[in-house]
């Protein structure tokens, strides 16, 4: 059993929350939040973004000039305090994002420990190329590296922090979590860790070109929860029509069998990385199938903000470009609370008997099972028509989210354009 696979990850980017773009209207808007059955409210980063080399406007977060400072847009020190402390106050547990693998090039610690970062020819550089405006640490003969940053997570767990997302965790080397974690865990052992884990096709590039980068099982030896990137090749080639539905349900399979049998995936199909699922389907049923997915399937759901408006734009990560809530969808939200309450159920956080089925329909249809009942989800992402074939006792049955009736006769079920989510019950 893993407690995390019953729970559900809300990831807001303060600036583009709303037209103010500050903390103090974040925590105006905290019982909306929590009213959705968020558990951790993740934060992107929070900090001063740096000046050379900077991307669009306002900068990316990502470039960060001061890892214990507040970006003044946002707000002040407590101003931060107080939507920690408001958080708390409604249940719910604050996540912020950090960023070790780089900092802003105009970062003080460029001066003061040229010996942190990676310089080639005599110029200060990074590794990937498309990251201009960052400049990479080089770990390697670093204690004192690793030093400051192990600090820099003491101080936010200090401040009352509950966990942290780590920005490209696997290009971070071992020698810095085994010497900052167990230090930040005996302040808190009951922080949250998620990694940001890598595509394959990347983590080969970085390990081709001789660069760090910890495979996914490596990576579960530190973190609580990773992300689902091992199946992103997969799951946006379907969407863009360039690989199977069946592609993607074997990825599911794999995760299965390589990784420890508590791993904790966070199931997203959007994130301030990628674009909205929404703009890939183009259809308001296939979206919200997806969503459904997101709930159902094993691990801990993920939700960026905004999706509840059903939206196909996604913030602009360097401008200021706030989420109209005008256009708040109620029967989007309806659902997300239902799934979220649903999420709670304690069949969701076990290990076994979670099984991922094929059909000849673009269906995605999981089930899991146990001494009480099988808890069985279809999600129709194909919009497909007419029946799939079943192997559940036949009966009637009572939809777990919207208490409609689900019938299966003579060993089928009637697709729908809406998610399906019904108990068997084991008499």
């Amino acid at each position: 059993m893993n407690p995390y696979r019953n729970q559900f990850i809300y990831q807001v980017f303060v600036r583009n929350y709303s037209k103010e773009g500050t903390f103090n209207a974040l925590t105006k808007d905290l019982d909306r939040i929590q009213a959705l059955g968020t558990d951790i409210l993740y934060l992107l980063p929070i900090h001063p973004i740096g000046i050379q080399g900077r991307k669009g406007t306002y900068g990316s977060p990502y470039a960060i000039k001061d890892y214990t400072g507040i970006s003044e847009d946002l707000g002040t020190l407590e101003d931060f305090k107080r939507l920690l402390v408001e958080t708390h106050r409604r249940g719910m547990r604050l996540m912020m994002d950090i960023v070790f693998h780089h900092t802003a090039p105009d970062h003080p610690w460029v001066k003061e420990h040229p010996e942190f970062y990676h310089w080639k020819d005599g110029h200060l550089t990074n590794k990937i190329g498309d990251w201009t405006d960052i400049a990479d640490f080089e770990f390697e003969n670093n204690p004192l590296l690793i030093e400051k940053l192990t600090q820099v997570l003491e101080y936010w767990v200090k401040l009352g922090v509950d966990g942290f997302r780590f920005d490209v965790a696997p290009m971070i080397p071992s020698a810095f979590y085994d010497v900052a974690f167990p230090r930040i865990k005996a302040l808190n052992r009951q922080l949250s860790l998620l990694a940001e884990s890598v595509d394959p096709w990347f983590l080969s590039f970085l390990r081709y070109n001789g660069y760090t980068c910890l495979s996914d099982g490596e990576v579960f030896r530190y973190f609580d929860l990773e992300y689902d990137y091992d199946n992103q090749e997969k799951f946006l080639g379907y969407l863009k029509g360039e690989s199977t539905l069946e592609d993607l349900r074997n990825r599911y399979r794999l995760q299965e069998i390589i990784y420890p049998v508590n791993y904790v995936k966070a199931r997203n199909v959007e994130n301030h990385d990628n674009a909205r699922i929404r703009f890939y389907t183009q259809s308001y049923d296939k979206t919200l199938n997806w969503l459904a997915y997101v709930f159902f399937a094993k691990g801990i759901a993920f939700l960026h903000f905004g999706v509840e408006t059903g939206t196909d734009h996604l913030s602009y990560l360097f401008e200021k470009d706030p989420v109209d809530w005008g256009k708040l969808d109620q029967h989007l939200v309806t659902w997300i609370t239902g799934l979220a309450k649903m999420k709670k159920d304690p069949i969701f956080a076990q290990n076994d008997h979670y099984a991922i089925h094929s059909h000849t329909k673009d269906i995605l249809h999981f089930d899991y099972e146990n001494d009480h009942e099988i808890r069985v989800g279809i999600f129709n992402v194909g919009l497909e028509s007419g029946v799939i074939n079943v192997k559940y006792p036949e009966g009637k049955y009572l939809h777990s989210v919207t208490g409609e009736p689900v019938e299966v006769r003579h060993g089928v079920i009637a697709l729908s354009k809406e998610p399906i989510i019904f108990s068997i019950p084991k008499r």
